[in-house]
Parts: C-alpha cells; sequence; structure tokens
C-alpha cells in the first residue's frame, strides 16, 4: 500500500486501511472491542529515562547502541500485549534495559479505528512521553477498549471516511480523555494529537510495513536483533537476551 502525503483530510481518509474498513462490520454487529556501524554510547548506570525515535517513527527506551534489540510489534485493544505490558515488560525493563545491553522497541501494528485512536495519544508530548503513555493506555484498556461505548453518530462518521471526526468522538465516549487526563494531556492538546496527519502516515506506515512486508499478523510479535521469536512471556523472552 502506497502512502501519499496530502494537506487534505479527504485525502487522508482515502488512504485508510482496508483492515480498518472491515473492522466496520465489527462495530455494526457486536462491540467488541539507517544504516552505519552504531557508535559506542557513554557508561550509564541507568538507561531506562534515555528515549529515542527511530527513522521510521517507532520508539526506543534504554541504550540505543545496545548489542541486543528486542522489537514488540503492539495493539491498543490486543489483550496479550496488555498482559505483557504490565506482567513482563517491568521485569524486561529492569533486568536487561536498565543495564544498557538491552534496548526495548515498540512499533504499531494497529488492529482497528479504537487500536489507531489510542496509538496517536500515546504520541501526544514527544518520545520522552510515549513510554508512559503507553503503559497508561495498556493498564486502562479494560475500561475504554470497548466499541459498545461508541454512539451511532461517531461511528457514522468512520463510514464517511471522517477518521478525525471519528477519533476525536472515540476519545470523549470511550473515556479516553480521563485516561489521558492522568497522564496530563489536556483534551485541547489530545484534539491536536489526533488530528495530526503526520503521526497518522507514521502510525500507518508503520502498520503496513509489518503486514505488508514483514507478513506479521498477529500482537504482541518479538523480534530480538530483526528475528522473530515465539512466545510472549518474561520466561520466554529472557533466554533471548541474555548474553
Amino acid at each position: 500500500m502506497q502512502m501519499r502525503r496530502s494537506n487534505s483530510e479527504a485525502d487522508m481518509a482515502t488512504r485508510f486501511p482496508t483492515i480498518f474498513q472491515k473492522s466496520l462490520t465489527l462495530f455494526a454487529v457486536a462491540a467488541a472491542l539507517g544504516g552505519g556501524a552504531l557508535v559506542a554510547a557513554p557508561a550509564k548506570s541507568n538507561w531506562l529515562q534515555t528515549f529515542s525515535l527511530t527513522p521510521k517513527g517507532s520508539h526506543i527506551i534504554g541504550n540505543p547502541a545496545a548489542p541486543t534489540k528486542l522489537v514488540e510489534y503492539a495493539s491498543y485493544t490486543c489483550g496479550h500485549c496488555a498482559h505483557f505490558e504490565i506482567d513482563d515488560v517491568p521485569q524486561i525493563k529492569n533486568q536487561f534495559v536498565a543495564s544498557g545491553k538491552v534496548s526495548f522497541e515498540i512499533r504499531n501494528l494497529v488492529r482497528d479505528p479504537m487500536d489507531l485512536t489510542a496509538a496517536m495519544l500515546a504520541r501526544c508530548g514527544g518520545k520522552g512521553r510515549f513510554f508512559g503513555n503507553h503503559r497508561q493506555l495498556m493498564a486502562t484498556q479494560a475500561q475504554w477498549a470497548n466499541g459498545s461505548k461508541l454512539s451511532k453518530a461517531t461511528i457514522d462518521l468512520l463510514e464517511a471516511k471522517n477518521i478525525v471526526g471519528f477519533m476525536q468522538g472515540a476519545y470523549t465516549e470511550l473515556g479516553l480523555d480521563k485516561v489521558m487526563a492522568q497522564r496530563g494531556v489536556t483534551a485541547a492538546q489530545a484534539k491536536v494529537c489526533l488530528a495530526d496527519k503526520a503521526a497518522f502516515n507514521t502510525v500507518i506506515a508503520m502498520t503496513d510495513e509489518a503486514t505488508e512486508k514483514l507478513k506479521i499478523n498477529s500482537t504482541p510479535t518479538l523480534l530480538v536483533n530483526g528475528k522473530v521469536i515465539e512466545g510472549h512471556d518474561f520466561a520466554t523472552i529472557k533466554p533471548h537476551l541474555a548474553p
């Protein structure tokens, strides 16, 4: 799928992936839900406050020059992703990322319009706020990831390909306004984030690369140094991260 930039919201909507259009049926039937050598980084006692943005727009926590690179393809409406974030990621961060041995990167693989809304909100505030936003959205997933909360008027916006309008409606109706308020994001700031065309293009391009180029179709999917590994619990992942 080729992504073309445009200043038109209508054009933005026409490039909305097919997987999102298919999700309309779900809403109607059942409301379920670069290159080059890396330069060695200076020694640090704790890398958990080091955040980076990759050229493709994904977020990294930890030493960007770490010898082991863990990547997660995540969806905000994926229950297993929420469990992984709450139960397993803290152990990964404390035992491997903090020391600088492992970097942890999160990439989007968006499954539905509610997921897209959360993915856009996670980016509010820039790279220094992303991982906190991400964790907050995953931790509260059971509270907001429920399509039955969406009004017909908001769903109609999606059918009319008014994607920004849909996301702004979902932000309030799903209770994401309260979730993001706990992160210090105001309604005005959230509105700007949800209308960010560059962020939209980034999230969609990342999803397209995952599904079309890498043939990844489930979340969470984990890669260690570019290789997909089976499982998504700490006990399974740990041997792949150990030196």
